[in-house]
């Protein structure tokens, strides 16, 4: 029995040497395992000048850093969302130690770290690459404040589990387009800036001026209050000026119609005037001539003019937005316009079908809301209302006001005749309901 469990042990130290001679010693295969993670792991991502992003066969998206400011190198050199860019470095520099969940290849798909499913991020600074890595799908994790999710590592088969917000930073739940990493934001005013006059312009139409004003009114003192009381006590000689507050109202104008906004429209002529405060776009696209996407003659041009806010001598700017030829969906219905700043003419942008609704608007869209017409007395009759029965005819010998309606005839006993229930317990006339004479009693 000795002998036996001697010879086994003897085998199983020549196997563990032969597989240590052709794989090589035991801190090597550690370090051949995870060579690309700690080449990851020691990387200086804060070097950083160009970020690829790609999935599957589509084309990729590159990031690059020109002159200080991050671009979009595959959407026509279209400027970057900074914080985008700087989310993903700051998320990449932050990845510490992984917890190994696969070793195959084969299981690359089980983890979506496969080269159909999984998210590859490369990152290279001054002409050298500084790391890449393979993102799939996010783990489970019991702690609601730590996200984990499955990644590989340059040309790693191992699949590891590890501490991240990259899915989220680097907009990896969805289709990889250059429009997620745009510059959303092309124009904002400053927090001190208003805009105090908006002209909107279409060929062959009168021009709408929306202009923001204001006018000193007298405050509205409660004369129960507490102010008012104190007031009462004071000198009848002592004079105080009137409280008043400046308020803001707004006019249209177009042709020769003008009018002052009414209370009812006021929100709609604030909502109008501020949509210069800040433009947002959907997407860009290639900066070739103006007339073709219909900007040389645009269809609709909004010229904001601003200044700082309670300054009417401060300088006044100004700025235009131009909006070109709408682009269709499938069914031939407006999706998306194209649009540019006055002075910006190299960068053409879409924005959303709602977008252009939203500016473009008429005189008529200020006017009064119609009052109701009434009709005429007579032309209709007043509808009837559910309520209590009305009174019904008077009851022989009640005097008026005492009788109130007839009471519902009793349904009549079959034995009522045997009974002596004849001619004389009935009412005066009412044999006459049933077609019959009446006839005198003992006739």
């Amino acid at each position: 029995m000795n002998k036996t469990i001697t010879v086994c042990l003897g085998l199983v130290v020549i196997l563990v040497a032969v597989y240590i001679a052709s794989k090589g010693s035991w801190g090597e295969l550690q370090e051949e395992k995870s060579r690309g993670f700690k080449k990851f792991q020691e990387a200086d991502f804060a070097a950083t000048t160009r970020i690829q992003i790609g999935k599957g066969k589509a084309d990729p998206v590159v990031l690059e850093k020109k002159d200080g400011q991050w671009v979009v190198s595959t959407a026509y050199g279209y400027k970057a969302d900074p914080k985008v860019a700087d989310d993903i470095i700051k998320s990449v520099s932050g990845i510490g130690d992984g917890e190994e969940v696969a070793e195959l290849k084969s299981s690359h798909k089980n983890f979506e770290v496969d080269d159909i499913r999984g998210s590859v991020l490369s990152f290279g600074g001054g002409g050298v690459e500084l790391g890449s890595l393979v993102v799939g799908k996010t783990a489970q994790s019991r702690d609601l404040n730590k996200t984990l999710i499955f990644a590989r590592f340059g040309a790693d088969d191992e699949t590891y589990k590890i501490s991240s917000k990259l899915r989220s930073d680097a907009k990896l739940w969805s289709k990889i387009e250059n429009k997620n990493y745009i510059e959303k934001e092309i124009f904002k005013l400053e927090s001190e800036d208003e805009i105090f006059e908006l002209r909107l312009s279409r060929p062959g139409q009168d021009d709408l001026l929306v202009e923001r004003k204001s006018e000193v009114v007298p405050v509205e003192e409660d004369e129960n209050s507490e102010g008012a009381g104190k007031e009462e006590k004071k000198d009848e000689g002592e004079k105080k000026e009137p409280a008043t507050k400046t308020v803001e109202y707004f006019v249209t104008t177009s042709g020769s119609k003008t009018q002052r906004v009414d209370a009812d429209k006021e929100w709609s002529a604030k909502s109008l005037i501020d949509k210069g405060r800040s433009l947002r776009i959907e997407d860009v696209a290639d900066p070739k001539e103006l007339a073709a996407y219909g900007l040389d003659k645009p269809q609709l041009k909004a010229t904001c003019k601003y200044r700082v806010k309670g300054k009417a001598d401060s300088p006044v700017k100004e700025v235009s937005v131009l909006f070109g030829n709408a682009i269709k969906d499938e069914k031939g219905e407006d999706k998306e316009f194209y649009l540019t700043l006055a002075g910006e003419e190299k960068a053409v942008y879409t924005v959303s079908k709602w977008t252009y609704e939203g500016w473009d608007k008429k005189f008529e869209d200020f006017l009064p809301e119609p009052e109701e017409e009434k009709k005429p007395e007579g032309e209709a009759a007043a509808p009837v209302l559910p309520g209590p029965p009305l009174p019904g005819p008077q009851l022989p010998g009640k005097k008026p006001g005492e009788g109130g309606a007839a009471p519902a005839e009793e349904k009549k006993d079959s034995s009522a005749g045997a009974e002596g229930g004849g001619a004389d317990d009935k009412l005066p006339g009412a044999g006459a309901e049933d077609g019959e004479q009446s006839k005198p009693a003992g006739g």
